[in-house]
Order: C-alpha cells, then sequence, then structure tokens
C-alpha cells in the first residue's frame, strides 16, 4: 500500500505543475471580433430622383466606400438613372451590377462589412476570494468591443489592406543627396519657439 502511495505522488505533484489552457487567460482567444457582411437597402420611385433620393443615395454610395463588401446590385425601371447617381457619388462602374426591369420602384442593395463584437459585462465571479491566480472573465473584453465598434471598415479586423506607395519626390530629394554627400535630413523649422533644457549641461 505504501509503495502504491509513493508511486501515486509524484503523478499528482507533475498534474498540479500542468500548465492551464492558453485560452484561459488569454484575452485574444477569449474575445475576438468577427466580421459578417449584410445588405443596406433601399427602394426609389419609378418617376424623376428627388433631393431627397439623391440624398439617401450618396449616404449609400459613401457606406459602400468605406465597408463595401460585394458589387451593389440595382434593380428596377430607374437603374440606370440610380446607377449614375451611385457612379456620380464615387461607386466605380465595375462594382455596379445593374438591371432594368418592370416594376414600381427601383431598389438598390449595398453589400457591407459589419463588425460581430463581444458581448461584456459578465459579473457573477466572485472577485473577492480568487485562488486560481487568473484573469476575471471580463479582463480584455472591452478592448476588443470597443476597437471592433471604432473601426471604419470592419474587413481589416480579418484581412491587411494593399500597401501604399512610396513619396517619390521625396525618395528622389533624399537619394540625391546622398550621392552628393549632402545631409539627408529635412530642415528644421524656423518658425517653432520654445527652448532646450540646459539641466545637466
Amino acid at each position: 500500500m505504501r509503495g502504491l502511495i509513493l508511486a501515486i505522488l509524484p503523478v499528482l505533484m507533475l498534474g498540479a505543475c500542468a500548465q492551464p489552457q492558453t485560452s484561459a487567460f488569454d484575452a485574444h482567444q477569449r474575445f475576438r471580433n468577427s466580421v459578417e457582411s449584410r445588405e443596406l437597402t433601399a427602394s426609389f420611385a419609378a418617376s424623376e430622383l428627388g433631393s431627397a433620393d439623391r440624398a439617401a443615395l450618396r449616404d449609400m454610395a459613401r457606406e459602400y466606400t468605406r465597408r463595401g463588401a460585394a458589387p451593389v446590385a440595382v434593380s428596377g425601371p430607374g437603374a440606370d438613372q440610380v446607377a449614375g447617381v451611385l457612379r456620380a457619388y464615387g461607386v466605380p462602374a465595375d462594382k455596379l451590377v445593374v438591371k432594368t426591369a418592370e416594376g414600381p420602384a427601383t431598389t438598390v442593395a449595398v453589400p457591407v462589412w459589419v463588425a460581430v463584437v463581444p458581448d461584456c459585462g459578465r459579473w457573477d465571479q466572485d472577485l473577492t476570494s480568487d485562488f486560481a491566480n487568473q484573469n476575471t472573465d471580463n479582463f480584455g473584453c472591452a478592448v476588443t468591443r470597443n476597437i471592433g465598434l471604432m473601426v471604419s471598415d470592419p474587413a481589416d479586423l480579418v484581412r491587411a489592406r494593399d500597401t501604399s506607395g512610396r513619396d517619390a519626390n521625396r525618395a528622389a530629394d533624399v537619394l540625391g543627396k546622398y550621392g552628393q554627400g549632402k545631409a539627408t535630413s529635412s530642415a528644421a523649422e524656423t518658425n517653432s519657439t520654445g527652448t532646450l533644457s540646459s539641466v545637466g549641461k
């Protein structure tokens, strides 16, 4: 019996030292923002577009430019006219699917990305006596949720944007100065005010 106890004791000691699952304390794994596609839809009468209609189309074009997920679908008797207004407000022609059809109104459907954020506010955990030395249930949730609510294009949460080009004029200026052995840094501003500290001199 004593030998059995001595054999089991090291196993229990090793089990006590086992590392917990990373998701138990890593807020980036416990709370995640996801992204899904939804449609912004609006209908416009077959007659001439009014100022309110054009304002609505302007807002839809702005949303597509900011967080568009797929081509804009325009269908109805005034599809060509509505598509022309959307192009004027910045929607590329190759991102419009136009279908002229009979009906009482022209429908516009704009697929956009929407961030799905985690729900925070779990207060069922006793914070006065926690011997597990782990993060609380809400730790990191507010940060993740706020990022999802503030991001301009929710698709940025799941994919990286293409890199932008560099300033060719600045690059040519720096390389030219470098070849001539001149300083490549920008000139100091002459209109700035302030004094440098003399402490330690």
